[in-house]
């Protein structure tokens, strides 16, 4: 019976990934519709392709894991975001920090929220 459950967990973490992966594209191509400069509408694609991408690692390394073995609390769910926050911040150039802080002010917030944004859609 372990063993129907660790396939069954593989079959669906597989098809949360594939899930996520098309999300990314789906959401960034809805915010590129949105924004007329290319500039602004790179600039505003790399900032969620970064969050998508920190997010889904998160979800995939850690969250995943958690979940499986019944571990996954409020604190492990606030550890989650700061590691996506953490990978984030490590992949942010400096183009996209001063686009952030020109457009949005405090970039830690813009970035929580941005976190929050994906999180949400891709509960969906």
């Amino acid at each position: 019976m372990e063993q129907f459950y660790a396939i069954l967990w593989t079959a669906v973490g597989t098809f949360i990934t594939g899930l996520l992966s098309w999300l990314t594209i789906v959401i960034t191509n809805f915010f590129n519709s949105k924004i007329k400069d290319k500039k602004m509408a790179k600039i505003s694609t790399d900032i969620t392709t970064i969050t998508m991408n920190a997010v889904q690692s998160v979800f995939q390394s850690f969250v995943d894991v958690l979940k499986k073995q019944g571990a996954f609390t409020k604190e492990k769910q606030e550890e989650a975001k700061e590691r996506a926050l953490a990978i984030i911040n490590s992949q942010l150039t400096t183009e996209l920090v001063d686009y952030i802080k020109a457009n949005f002010g405090d970039v830690q917030e813009y970035l929580k929220n941005k976190i929050e944004s994906v999180i949400y859609s891709l509960k969906k």
